[in-house]
Formats: C-alpha cells, sequence, structure tokens
C-alpha cells in the first residue's frame, strides 16, 4: 500500500540522508520511526570472493613469510636489505587488494520519490 505525504524539499532530501546514513530506505525509516523503532544501520555482507583467488593470497603470504624469516635470519648484506624492501612492496599490494575486496558493495537503493 503507498501512503503520500507532503513535504518540502529540503524535509524529503534530510529524510533521505538520514535513511542512507542508518543504511535502511526511507519507507522503512518512515515505518520504524512510527512504530517506534529506531532505525537502525544493517551490516552489509561481505562480497562472495573467489576461493581459488584466497588460495592464491595464501600461497603468496606463505611465501612472503619464508622471505621474511631468511631476510631476518641474514640481517646482513645488499641481499637482504633488497628482499625486505620487495616485501614492503609486496605487503602494500596484498593490503590494497584485500582493501579492495573487503569494500562493501554500494546498495543503490531505489526508493519511490515521496
Amino acid at each position: 500500500m503507498w501512503v503520500k505525504i507532503r513535504v518540502t524539499e529540503e524535509q524529503r532530501m534530510r529524510w533521505h540522508r538520514v535513511a542512507e546514513a542508518r543504511g535502511v530506505s526511507l519507507s522503512e525509516l518512515v515505518r520504524r520511526s512510527l512504530d517506534g523503532v529506531r532505525a537502525v544501520r544493517r551490516r552489509h555482507q561481505p562480497r562472495p570472493v573467489d576461493p581459488e583467488l584466497l588460495r592464491e593470497l595464501a600461497r603468496i603470504g606463505n611465501n612472503l613469510n619464508q622471505l621474511a624469516r631468511w631476510a631476518n635470519r641474514e640481517k646482513r648484506g645488499a641481499d637482504a636489505v633488497a628482499v625486505v624492501a620487495r616485501l614492503i612492496e609486496l605487503d602494500r599490494e596484498l593490503a590494497q587488494i584485500r582493501k579492495a575486496h573487503e569494500r562493501a558493495p554500494a546498495q543503490a537503493q531505489a526508493d519511490p520519490p515521496c
């Protein structure tokens, strides 16, 4: 069932911002408000990740740990310094990959206009 009300454009925009901040639709915000229930933010479900990608990242992490142990054990020479520098670069790259896969997708909710 549809319920229509008259609001100013400013009110409409403010209500949409409040609903978005709480992670619910405007309809859900209004229903919960009128029922006396506080609309709380929904937890975002993580995106499904390809199991092969996870296995590959685990293999890379294992190799990186072995190299890090070697570099810490040797602690001498330019080779160890070069390995540590490369480990730092790889760590940053892996962090970017992890961050990209941890971000929840933007939830576009198509609420009809008020």
